[in-house]
Order: structure tokens, then sequence, then C-alpha cells
């Protein structure tokens, strides 16, 4: 699967449907057949959203035992997933309860290399500003010509 780059927004429709750029969704129907996983983040406000073949892999990876410390985030992350297929042109339809991550209805989609994440727009700024420590972002912090869907 090629790698995840870049920011893009889109825009929630009606329906709570969101169009993943055609370049990712190309790829998560050849690796994944159209299929993703997507977790709110345990850290950040936003949703992770993982090609299905990447959320499989790390699940055979995380194979919980009872016997092991402490499952908190095992749990976090299992049974907050939501499985989501691509339907038309790569469109996604959110769940409901993920709705409040976009109150604009608008979502940034930026690649982190094997997976997406999912963000308001104005929460994304802020947080990339102030990882960027004041330290000057050409274009500023929006997408930079990127656009919207």
């Amino acid at each position: 699967m090629h790698p995840f780059t870049g920011i893009r927004d889109h825009r929630i429709d009606g329906k709570d449907r969101l169009v993943i750029p055609s370049a990712h969704a190309q790829a998560i129907q050849a690796g994944s057949g159209g299929r993703l996983y997507l977790v709110p983040s345990p850290r950040d406000p936003m949703v992770e959203a993982y090609p299905a073949a990447k959320f499989e892999a790390m699940a055979a990876e995380q194979v919980p035992s009872r016997f092991e410390g402490d499952q908190s985030e095992r749990r976090l992350f299992f049974q907050t997933a939501a499985e989501v297929e691509l339907k038309g042109p790569g469109r996604i339809t959110l769940p409901q309860r993920l709705l409040p991550y976009f109150p604009a209805r608008e979502v940034r989609i930026a690649g982190m290399n094997d997976y997406l994440e999912l963000w308001d727009p104005a929460t994304w700024d802020r947080h990339v500003a102030q990882a960027a420590g004041g330290f000057p972002l050409p274009g500023g912090n929006a997408p930079g010509g990127e656009g919207r869907g």
C-alpha cells in the first residue's frame, strides 16, 4: 500500500458521508477491500482511520492475555473501533457517535504513512501550531494548496 501523505479538507454531507481523497481511497480499496476502521484517539481530539489490513495486523499483535498487565488501552482501542466501508466514489458514512469530533461538519484528512487522521480543521490548526512551537510553517498551518473536496 502506498504511504498516506498530505492533508485535504472535505465536508460531511447531509447523510453523514465523507469523501476520502481518491488516491487514498484507491489504495484502501486495493489493499483492504475498501474497509477502514475508525478509532477515536486516546491522546488527541481526532479519529484515526486504519485500512482493514493494517488494523487486522495490529490486532494480531495485540491479542490480549488476561494475565498480562493493564488492559485499559486495548479495551479503549478495540471497543471504540467502528468498521466502515468505502461506497461509490470513495465515501464512508461516519458513525453518529463520531460526529461530535467535527462540529463544523468539515474534516481535515491527514496522511500518517500507513493510516489517516481525521481532524476538525480548527483543532488541527491549533495542534500543529502548538507542535511547531512558534516555528513559522510554510504557508501557515492551512493545507497550503491541498484544497477542499
